[in-house]
């Protein structure tokens, strides 16, 4: 009698298990039929950001880095005027969408961008030679910027 006690009880302990893993599977934060419900999980703002967020930033990523090859000596004003000009319409998505994670490297851009712009400011042909210094100077820190930007991106945003 015992031994019948003990094959039912593993009998059913097995028909449970075979029960919880078929059926409905559950996704974050759904409980599955059998189980108690549970408190929905949250994403970590530092574990990933939302797409629209990682597309802006990828966006300006490719941006800046498309600026910090400009050498407005060899390519000109109108190269470095256009680079500029991409990189303030990505810098203003990006600033939009940016997520908790994203935004303090979006930020260090964001400043080092400003400097470039100052230092480019009514740049021509004519003035090129006397602003160039400062421009170079400004376009090392868009650099540094860019690549914290870079980093940030791929912890927060696989595949960017």
């Amino acid at each position: 009698m015992r031994l019948h006690r003990r094959f039912a009880a593993v009998a059913a302990v097995a028909l449970l298990c075979v029960l919880t893993s078929c059926g409905t599977s559950s996704g974050p934060g759904q409980a599955s039929p059998l189980a108690t419900p549970t408190a929905p999980t949250t994403t970590s703002p530092t574990t990933a950001a939302p797409t629209t967020a990682c597309a802006d930033v990828a966006a300006l990523k490719s941006s800046l880095e498309a600026l910090t090859k400009v050498r407005p000596a060899q390519d000109g004003v109108r190269a470095l005027t256009t680079a500029i000009a991409d990189v303030k319409t990505n810098l203003d998505k990006a600033e939009d969408s940016a997520s908790p994670a994203l935004r303090p490297s979006v930020q260090q851009v964001k400043t080092a961008f400003s400097e470039l712009q100052t230092a480019a400011s009514g740049i021509s042909a004519d003035n090129l030679r006397e602003k160039l210094p400062a421009i170079s100077a400004a376009l090392k820190e868009v650099g540094t910027a860019t690549e914290a930007l870079r980093s940030t991106l791929a912890e927060n945003c696989p595949g960017s």
